[in-house]
């Protein structure tokens, strides 16, 4: 390259005018907020062979390629091709010619814009392409002939509009919603608008909404055309037409149209910290114009964009480098005394560098435009350079030494696509993450449930689901019998929802049942005995929807569960049920209330600390009434139950008369806080004692120890005198019953007592199932009047022997058959046939009976007002019930005692047949206390003596 050929300048030139900060910062940009200056019009003079240079340059600002390119447009002044200016529109010429039919003409005002529109918007560069919406806008309008008279003419031109927004160019990517959020969701957002064309274009005409109508609310307040005049956007629209703006002022249709231009291109290069596509944007737009002429269409456009800076004082990007061979009527600056600008970051800091000499003309500009645009000079913003380039020399724009200065800079870090994506998808990864962690039915857990879901609060703890609920969105257990029961419980509640909307006026009860519905070992999983307690409840539950009056009460059930051996049962009270006792005032009490332990205790405890009356159906541990003067319990206690057994084993007799037991062997676990295996140990221990009976005990700490103690039947000289007392949990009585059967004979086993846990086997099949076959099993039953009724009551018939039973026996049997008719309809128990109704049915059903009773009893007293927990609790002191286990009655303990207890055997476990009473308590003196009809002919019974 010769040293006279100044390309290398020209290039840093054409670099620093294009490149607004070579080391582009979004945090810089937008602490330090200095103004940004227009970049002056370049005249490059006394060029010869312009096209080729120009062509040269154009190559060389896309040399890149699509990966940083400079948005860029050439134009050849002199072309033949290009159309003249056109500002008024000949008409008579259109009329005439073939296009007279046509409603828009097919010509532009101004060509050279609107090649410099053609060029920008190309997308060959990694900013993405520059969207004209108000210059096409504005060049639409002006190509629109109408017919219609001036007072007519918006009308015309309103029905053209929707052309105007099908096509995409005003409004789609711009006007409405890239205003909003950017061009992703302007897409959402059109695509939904098109459903409504209407609608789309009231909003994009009325110009009252500013993200909808950006671009009609620009025509309305820029300056040319003197927009006030006109009383909308339509009417202003009608002016810039073919037919009507032969009376505008050309000079202001071109300076609207350029504005229009520039005002987009301000747009497009408008940093937005919300909007990351503007700071990609980091090469101004370059118009490259050759062959440029004194007093042409270009020198005329190059002088409206002068003014329009000068009289709007506002920024706008475009860099114009235009060649022409003849000087402007100007001062001409030499090329090469430009300082170098390879090292310069910004133009704007080169007002601060060292004054250079001779003067730079570039840094001279820069220092002077301020004042300069203030006079508004004709010339303020041009910048006419004289540069050596030879015709004769060939300018080496691609000479290898200048191919990377083309390259415009990275963009910020915080604008790459990458990193945008990246703080898109982190926030939504994060909430998504959050979400799952806080919403678990969104990651398909079972224990787990919507904030918004009524009537269910469940938590997973140590691997169980413990919790509440009232409806089918949550199910206890994945035992079909028991899930199945809950649904039909829940199905009764929504019935019960129903019935009180119909009549308002009936009290709604809601009791929580409490016990533990999960097992962590399915080996000791007897789900069984919470069937039979949720149907005492359901039964409950019918009967009150049967009734329409409004003394009666409706039931709710909830159902709550404590985990695995209510392990859970205190963190269940203080968390999901306190809330549901703070929150509903129809929670009147907890029922169930599963396994005599310290868990238990401690809930119960707690429960009375909250005002909550507890009504347990089956616990019978000495003590508990002392946990909580809040504390109900419907089973006879284990004083009781020794009691009971003392007197079976001295009263028993064989056919001859003589005694029927000389020993008995307590077999029991050695457990720690089972409260229940403990004081019935250390309650039979006692009154044996009181009463002379030889006894011993054998225990064991695990399940697999009872193999070890010597079989009767294969010990030499055992006894058939001894019985054998079971006082531990039902799940090792098989292994208990197996272990002390082996070696025996059909029939001639020995004798065995079982404590009231073992009732949980005797009614449950499957149960049974894994006892040895006929074997003759002695065991306590609480309700045994329920017990005693066999497979009648199941079958809807209520019997108890040979004497009749009370009225609410005959209810239960009746609907219990009907309960269980109902249960077969589930696809899980179509073949389901329960073999007899188990203590646990009759005593939930008299605990919600007598629930029931003294919501009734309370209305009595408390009028209208709606029964509260405090009333019920007073009523269940001060008024007895009678019902299928006898009387409840808590006016002098809070222990039912007198409630119904027996000693009952089966022949043959497992099978339908009925069970038979050898004792049972309450009884009268000299009497075994068994209804008639019932008692069991394998021994006799007599009033033991003291």
């Amino acid at each position: 390259m010769s040293e006279s050929n100044d390309v290398g300048k020209l290039l840093e030139l054409l670099r620093a005018l294009e490149i607004p900060d070579t080391k582009p910062r979004v945090l810089r940009a937008l602490l330090r907020r200095r103004r940004t200056l227009p970049r002056p019009i370049v005249e490059i003079v006394g060029v010869q062979g312009h096209t080729a240079l120009v062509t040269d340059l154009y190559s060389w600002l896309g040399e890149s390629g699509g990966r940083r390119a400079t948005p860029r447009a050439k134009i050849d002044l002199r072309s033949p091709d290009l159309p003249p200016t056109a500002l008024t529109a000949d008409l008579n010429a259109f009329n005439a010619g073939p296009h007279a039919n046509d409603q828009e003409i097919p010509g532009h005002c101004l060509p050279i814009i609107q090649h410099l529109v053609a060029g920008f918007a190309a997308d060959d560069t990694a900013m993405g392409a520059i969207k004209f919406p108000r210059y096409r806008t504005a060049d639409w309008l002006t190509r629109q002939r109408v017919t219609s008279d001036e007072s007519e003419a918006p009308d015309e031109l309103r029905r053209r509009l929707p052309k105007l927004l099908r096509s995409g160019t005003p409004a789609s990517h711009s006007d409405t919603a890239e205003g909003i959020a950017g061009d992703t969701i302007s897409r959402v957002v059109f695509g939904v608008l098109a459903l409504w064309p209407v609608l789309r274009l009231w909003l994009w005409v009325s110009g009252r909404i500013p993200g909808m109508s950006k671009v009609t609310r620009w025509f309305l307040r820029q300056r040319y055309l003197a927009p006030e005049l006109s009383d909308s956007f339509l009417g202003f629209a009608s002016r810039l037409t073919a037919s009507h703006r032969v009376d505008e002022n050309e000079e202001q249709i071109a300076k609207l149209l350029i504005h229009a231009f520039l005002e987009d291109l301000r747009d497009a290069y408008r940093r937005r910290i919300w909007r990351p596509s503007s700071w990609r944007r980091t090469a101004y737009p370059v118009a490259l114009w050759g062959g440029l002429a004194e007093g042409s269409d270009g020198a005329r456009i190059l002088t409206w964009i002068n003014e329009i800076r000068n009289e709007t004082g506002l920024f706008d990007p475009l860099v114009v480098l235009a060649f022409r061979e003849q000087g402007p009527q100007r001062e001409v600056g030499e090329l090469s005394q430009i300082s170098d600008l390879r090292s310069l970051r910004t133009l704007e800091s080169l007002a601060d560098a060292p004054t250079q000499q001779p003067p730079d003309p570039l840094q001279t500009w820069v220092r002077e435009i301020d004042n300069r645009r203030t006079h508004r000079q004709a010339d303020a913003w041009f910048l006419p350079l004289r540069a050596l380039l030879p015709a004769d020399t060939p300018p080496g724009v691609g000479d290898p030494r200048f191919r990377g200065m083309a390259l415009p800079p990275a963009p910020p870090l915080a604008a790459r696509s990458w990193f945008v994506g990246l703080c898109v998808l982190i926030p939504i990864a994060v909430a998504v993450a959050a979400t799952l962690v806080y919403f678990p039915p969104l990651r398909g857990v079972a224990c787990a449930h919507w904030p918004w879901t009524d009537g269910v609060s469940v938590s997973l703890r140590d691997g169980e689901c413990v919790g509440y609920s009232d409806n089918a969105r949550q199910t206890f257990t994945d035992d079909p019998e028991l899930s199945t029961m809950q649904r039909e419980v829940f199905r009764l509640n929504a019935a019960a929802a129903r019935a009180r909307e119909h009549n308002p006026n009936r009290p709604l009860v809601s009791l929580v049942y409490f016990a533990g519905l999960s097992y962590l070992d399915t080996n000791v999983r007897y789900p069984h005995a919470q069937v039979e307690e949720l149907a005492g409840l359901a039964v409950q539950q019918r009967r009150a929807l049967l009734a329409f009056d409004e003394s009666e009460p409706l039931l709710r059930v909830i159902v709550a569960n404590g985990g695995s051996d209510m392990r859970h049962a205190r963190w269940v009270v203080d968390n999901p049920l306190r809330s549901l006792v703070a929150d509903d005032p129809s929670v009147l009490g907890v029922v169930g209330i599963d396994r005599s332990n310290d868990q238990t205790r401690r809930a119960i405890t707690r429960l009375g600390e909250l005002g909550v009356p507890a009504v347990a159906t089956t616990l019978s541990a000495d003590g508990l009434d002392q946990a909580s003067p809040l504390y109900f319990q419907a089973a006879p206690s284990n004083t009781v139950q020794a009691r009971l057994v003392a007197d079976y084993v001295q009263g028993a007799r064989e056919s001859n008369g003589a005694p029927r037991y000389d020993e008995v062997v307590i077999y029991h676990p050695e457990t720690e806080g089972d409260l229940y295996v403990t004081t019935l140990v250390e309650d039979l221990r006692a009154e044996l004692t009181d009463r002379g009976v030889v006894q011993r005990s054998l225990s064991w700490r695990e399940q697999q120890e009872l193999y070890r103690f010597p079989a009767p039947c294969e010990t030499e000289g055992f006894d058939r005198r001894t019985l054998l007392f079971f006082a531990g949990r039902n799940d090792d009585f098989p292994t208990f019953a197996k272990s002390v059967s082996r070696g025996c004979l059909s029939g001639a086993g020995p004798a065995i007592l079982g404590n009231d846990a073992v009732t949980r086997l005797i009614t449950d099949q499957r149960a049974t199932a894994a006892l040895p076959a006929n074997l003759t099993v002695r065991y306590v039953a609480k309700a045994a009047p329920v017990m005693l009724g066999g497979a009648d009551c199941v079958r809807g018939i209520g019997r108890l022997g040979d004497q009749p039973v009370p009225f609410e026996h005959e209810q239960l049997c009746a609907e219990l058959a009907g309960l269980i008719e109902d249960l077969r309809g589930y696809p899980e128990l179509t073949d389901y046939r329960p073999s007899w109704a188990g203590d646990r049915t009759g005593l939930a059903f008299d605990v919600s009976g007598l629930f029931l009773q003294a919501v009734r009893s309370s209305r009595g007293v408390l009028g209208d007002l709606p029964p509260n927990r405090t009333a019920i609790a007073v009523q269940l002191r001060e008024s007895d019930y009678r019902g299928v286990t006898g009387m409840l009655g808590f006016s002098t303990s809070r222990v039912a005692d007198g409630s119904s207890i027996a000693v009952l055997v089966t022949t043959a476990v497992g099978s339908a047949g009925p069970q038979r009473c050898l004792l049972m308590f309450p009884r009268q003196s000299g009497q075994d206390g068994c209804p008639a009809g019932t008692k069991s002919d394998i021994e006799l019974w007599a009033e033991p003596g003291r």
